[in-house]
């Protein structure tokens, strides 16, 4: 409601157009994040903050993005919950005046994967997957025309359900670039459990591992099966980033995707990077356990899900998850 009230007051930021935005997808915990932060450590990056999700209007101040009061005052809030528990951050972390997913904006539109991680919501779960996201996604663009007005910047974006919902990215922005993430799926799949059961728990009296395991893994798989297809279709707008070289050496990766995309590639972005990699190390939180065993799978019981997309990108390292 107040970012439509807001363009009613300013009907002008529509005229304005979201030039060649980037689009991080892939199956959950495949890198996404780590690849954001990354290249938001490029000044010429413009991401969508954290606090800017929740507080769109009115944009922040030109030059203001992480000097805010409300980005501040949301600042401080991540500092009480680090020092009261800083284990519960070791699955995903999230700073407030970092890269957040596009999610909480579909959620203003009540189109979204967040509810049916959240909670059990099984007709939701089933419609969710295959509706018609169009004024979710239109939505999302009035939201980066609002906050572009004052801040503006290329767009790099990060949202792993945006892998299931890949056609509206390029209804909505026909020239839109996507990197792409992979990683082992057995693996990112036993901790995309994990890391959804500690969310559940906040929003649940139990974690209700009936539901998980009867919904989660189609869901799962569609993240990897639709822009399988896609790439099909556009194979010159899709770059595939390897998680493996990815954490591997992060600023040569970094460096192929700006080839990639054809952006310059500065001193200043590689000092920036750099610097978000000494101060985030892996584990920073403790380190994440997880396994296939503890939700009750095996590895061949879930190879169906997976058996297409390993035909085209055998990133399974055959190990034990």
């Amino acid at each position: 409601m107040q970012v439509d009230d807001f363009i009613r007051q300013h009907p002008e930021v529509l005229d304005t157009p979201i030039t060649r935005p980037v689009f991080i997808l892939g199956l959950v915990r495949t890198g996404t994040t780590m690849a954001s932060y990354l290249m938001d450590a490029d000044p010429a990056t413009r991401s969508l903050l954290r606090w800017e999700a929740y507080g769109v209007t009115p944009p922040a101040a030109p030059g203001e993005t992480r000097t805010d009061p409300r980005c501040l005052e949301e600042k401080v809030q991540d500092e009480k919950m680090i020092k009261q528990n800083p284990g519960m951050f070791k699955t995903h972390y999230e700073a407030a005046d970092g890269p957040t997913e596009c999610v909480h904006l579909l959620a203003q539109d009540f189109r979204t994967m967040m509810f049916t991680a959240m909670t059990s919501t099984p007709v939701y779960a089933d419609w969710v997957l295959d509706c018609d996201m169009s004024s979710a996604y239109e939505h999302r663009k009035r939201v980066f025309q609002i906050l572009q007005s004052t801040n503006p910047g290329r767009w790099v974006l990060k949202m792993p359900s945006d892998s299931v919902f890949i056609p509206w990215i390029f209804k909505t922005f026909p020239d839109a670039r996507v990197i792409w993430t992979h990683r082992d799926p057995y693996r990112a799949f036993a901790s995309s459990f994990s890391m959804r059961s500690n969310a559940r728990m906040i929003f649940n009296k139990d974690m209700d591992i009936d539901y998980m395991r009867c919904k989660w893994p189609l869901q799962l798989s569609l993240h990897l099966r639709r822009p399988l297809q896609l790439a099909k279709e556009r194979p010159n707008d899709i770059y595939n980033l390897y998680y493996d070289d990815l954490t591997a050496d992060p600023i040569a990766a970094m460096k192929k995707v700006y080839s990639w995309l054809g952006d310059d590639w500065t001193e200043t972005a590689e000092t920036g990077m750099n610097k978000w990699l000494q101060e985030n190390p892996q584990n920073r939180f403790g380190k994440h356990s997880y396994s296939l065993e503890e939700w009750g799978f095996t590895k061949k019981a879930i190879e169906p899900y997976f058996s297409d997309y390993l035909k085209v990108h055998p990133v399974a390292e055959g190990g034990e998850v």
